[in-house]
């Protein structure tokens, strides 16, 4: 009896629902080589993240803590004067140029003076004619034909003539332009035939013997701030130069819009400042020998990374007095550590470093 199997031939593959049925395709070793890839870059990541940070190191040192109120200013002659007239007329002459010495009265420009002078000639002649006029009624009065009101009244009549004669003459003066004061001509804006007007400065006056700053300083600050303090002063002209001044003068009333008082500097008589230059000041308002002082580029976020051990270990600190350069530390650090210069953001606690010299 012959028995047929109902299983399919090994070559041919089953079937559901008259489709055949795909053989699965062998993946292992290409999982393989993915894994293994995986693996060697997680190693490296761990080498990579195992190499010390490179960083530069400063001590922490004693030295004087400075409590210093910064302000802007700017440098200015002690005495100056803007020279503008009190009327308007065409200038007729300029009688000095910029750089020149001048004396107290002496004559800068003289503007025209025409219609105001032929007033002052007309009142004067009144004025003469007023005296004339009182000296005949006095010798009426004398021998007894003029009444003694009348005199009175005559001289009444050559007060009031002369008066309006002096006041014209006075008013003179306000076509001539004078220095109130010996000094050097520092600007001149005025040339003849020039309409001067009332207000308008023409001359710059000022004593070259004195310098000061001019400086504003916040009104937060103000409360700090005495006369004497001494000041330390920067200028761009002069790089890496350190100038000292001392307040001579503290405004007692300040600048609601821009809510500042302003206080005057004064400077050393030899001082290579020159007026106009611009300079940042520092106003002490205290000092403090023996203080803990750290490099301020290393406080970051109220903390320093110290060297320990060739690792790093985050330290919060208290600071005190701040400047560009070094901050004071009030609690939180002793003088000999070593601490990070500008800590990387990424730097974590326990981190392995290695010291490079500064560029």
């Amino acid at each position: 009896m012959t028995v047929h199997s109902l299983r399919p031939p090994r070559s041919a593959p089953a079937a559901v629902s008259g489709k055949p049925i795909a053989k699965p395709r062998r993946r292992w070793p290409g999982a393989l080589a993915v894994a293994a890839a995986l693996a060697l870059a997680a190693a490296a990541g761990a080498a990579y993240l195992a190499r010390p940070t490179s960083v530069v190191i400063a001590p922490v040192t004693r030295g004087e803590a400075i409590d210093a109120v910064y302000a802007s200013g700017v440098v200015e002659y002690v005495r100056q004067a803007r020279i503008a007239p009190v009327v308007t007329s065409p200038l007729r002459q300029v009688l000095v140029i910029e750089g020149q010495s001048v004396r107290a009265g002496q004559a800068l420009a003289q503007l025209d003076d025409g219609p105001q002078m032929g007033t002052t000639l007309q009142l004067e002649a009144q004025a003469d004619l007023a005296r004339a006029d009182a000296r005949r009624t006095d010798r009426l009065l004398k021998a007894g034909f003029a009444a003694p009101a009348a005199a009175e009244d005559a001289h009444h009549r050559l007060a009031a003539a002369e008066a309006a004669a002096r006041s014209a003459r006075a008013r003179l003066g306000d076509w001539r332009l004078t220095a109130p004061f010996g000094g050097q001509v520092l600007r001149r804006d005025a040339e003849p035939g020039d309409l001067a007007t009332v207000g308008t400065p023409l001359f710059l006056i000022a004593d070259t013997s004195a310098l000061r700053v001019r400086a504003e300083i916040d009104e937060r600050d103000v409360g700090r701030m005495a006369v004497g303090q001494t000041a330390l002063l920067r200028s761009d002209a002069f790089a890496g130069r350190t100038f000292t001044a001392r307040v001579s003068e503290i405004t007692p009333q300040g600048d609601a819009t821009g809510r500042v008082f302003r206080a005057r500097l004064a400077l050393a008589p030899d001082t290579v400042l020159r007026p106009g230059m611009t300079v940042e000041t520092n106003l002490i308002t205290g000092r403090r020998s023996g203080a803990v002082l750290v490099p301020t580029a290393a406080i970051r976020d109220g903390a320093v990374w110290r060297l320990d051990d060739g690792r790093a270990r985050r330290q919060p600190v208290k600071v005190g007095a701040q400047g560009v350069d070094r901050t004071e530390v009030l609690s939180g650090l002793e003088p000999g550590v070593s601490v990070v210069i500008n800590p990387p953001a990424t730097l974590k606690d326990g981190a392995r470093l290695s010291v490079r010299s500064p560029r």
